[in-house]
């Protein structure tokens, strides 16, 4: 039976991009649909600067107008979909245009450098949605593979969820790319919205070590120089996680060929294939 994975990402190649997150997802995501073994489903934010006619992204008529419990709220959310371009990938893009149409291809902070107040609350509800939104797919992945900070709720999530039958074997991978320290803290607020319980006292939350300490896999992607690596070894509480037995890291080069982006992800392959 092929891997079945939920990769879930703010952004993808070509359809946004701030950092090196978007050009790895979809070198990756390509590769493990040409793959027999592998089964991929993307899913990531409808921003209002991503061009529905361009990129011929269509509605699904079972993922409309879904009724979603956030913030002890029922708000109705859309999936649509497309390919990523020049491939057969799907792409999931959720439509919640209160929280996502109005940003602009920064995606996090506005022009003046400002970051958004509210990054945490909308990054909560993607969370939420790519969880709840599998039921109506009738899919249900082996793993679910998430990206940094803004997906950082979905390991604890899926862990809530496993008295649910449906949740009860799907895994989660969290991959680290960068440490984005000015994304990085939540308001304490933002757990009780997806009905989670703040793990540590105060206000302030640090997200990606919520998310790697409840991951059943922690990936650092990584480049050669380990540059990664070395600052993670510089925040006491992240560098934890590394003598652990659900650590591994992925190394892509600089500038990396097709056999590269290979090699990478077929490191990615064996990891997710242990869980």
């Amino acid at each position: 039976m092929a891997l079945k994975i939920f990769y879930l990402t703010p952004e993808i190649e070509p359809f946004c991009g701030t950092y090196s997150l978007a050009k790895f997802t979809r070198k990756i995501t390509v590769i493990y649909n040409e793959d027999p073994d592998i089964d991929v489903r993307l899913v990531q934010p409808k921003y209002g600067f991503i061009s529905e006619r361009k990129y011929v992204i269509r509605e699904v008529i079972r993922l409309r107008d879904l009724p979603i419990q956030f913030n002890n709220e029922e708000l109705t959310v859309n999936l649509k979909s497309a390919f990523i371009p020049e491939s057969r990938v799907q792409v999931y893009f959720l439509q919640y245009n209160e929280f996502y149409k109005p940003l602009p291809e920064l995606l996090y902070k506005a022009r003046n450098g400002r970051v958004y107040k509210d990054n945490d609350i909308k990054f909560a509800l993607f969370a939420k949605v790519a969880l709840d939104a599998l039921k109506s797919l009738f899919w249900v992945p082996d793993v679910i593979v998430c990206n940094d900070w803004t997906t950082a709720l979905v390991p604890a999530l899926v862990k809530n969820y496993r008295d649910d039958e449906f949740y009860q074997n799907i895994k989660t991978a969290f991959l680290l790319h960068d440490l984005q320290d000015d994304y990085r803290h939540c308001s304490r607020e933002v757990f009780s919205m997806v009905g989670l319980e703040p793990p540590q006292e105060g206000d302030v939350q640090d997200v990606l070590y919520y998310a790697m300490d409840n991951a059943d896999k922690v990936v650092l992607v990584d480049d050669e120089e380990e540059a990664l690596l070395k600052k993670v070894k510089s925040d006491k509480k992240l560098k934890e996680i590394l003598n652990r037995d659900t650590y591994s890291a992925v190394t892509v080069k600089k500038d990396p060929t097709r056999d590269d982006w290979k090699a990478a992800a077929s490191s990615l392959k064996n990891l997710l294939q242990e869980l």
